[in-house]
């Protein structure tokens, strides 16, 4: 039974983890709005996986928490070397503001604060500290896309 539960874990983010570890061998260079909106739905991935167990639609696993916590922090690091300036347009569709160019320390201190709370997130161990650290991921989620982010229509 327990290998069960953990080969169930294993195989809920392996998904994500994929995605998180998948090259982007040029694609900042040649189109940062695709690699960026890949590294923010992989960061969605990994949230739907958070929201499952936050939910009680999933159990509680440490693991998975660990995994998902690591992946939205490594996808929010590689994003943010995928703002550069002049990438508010580009071949595909982008919903940043401009106001992450013309405000960019805040901007960059956002996206930082939601990464230390991914890094904070994939530190839980316990059940009773998971539903505080992913409030204050999704908190830290909210005050950069309310600023930053234009709705998609």
């Amino acid at each position: 039974m327990i290998w069960r539960t953990r080969r169930t874990s294993l195989l809920a983010i392996l998904p994500v983890t994929l995605l998180a570890l998948s090259p982007l061998a040029g694609a900042a260079e040649s189109d940062p709005i695709a690699a960026r909106q890949m590294e923010m739905e992989g960061v969605g991935e990994a949230m739907k996986t958070l929201s499952a167990i936050a939910r009680k639609q999933a159990p509680f696993d440490a693991t998975v928490v660990a995994s998902q916590g690591g992946a939205i922090a490594a996808n929010l690091d590689r994003a943010k070397d995928l703002f550069p300036a002049g990438s508010d347009r580009g071949a595909a569709e982008s919903w940043a503001k401009a106001e992450i160019w013309s405000n960019r320390a805040d901007f960059d201190a956002k996206l930082q604060a939601a990464h230390a709370a991914a890094g904070e997130l994939a530190q839980v161990a316990e059940e009773a500290a998971f539903m505080p650290a992913l409030g204050k991921l999704g908190n830290a989620c909210k005050a950069c896309h309310e600023p930053y982010r234009r709705p998609k229509e």
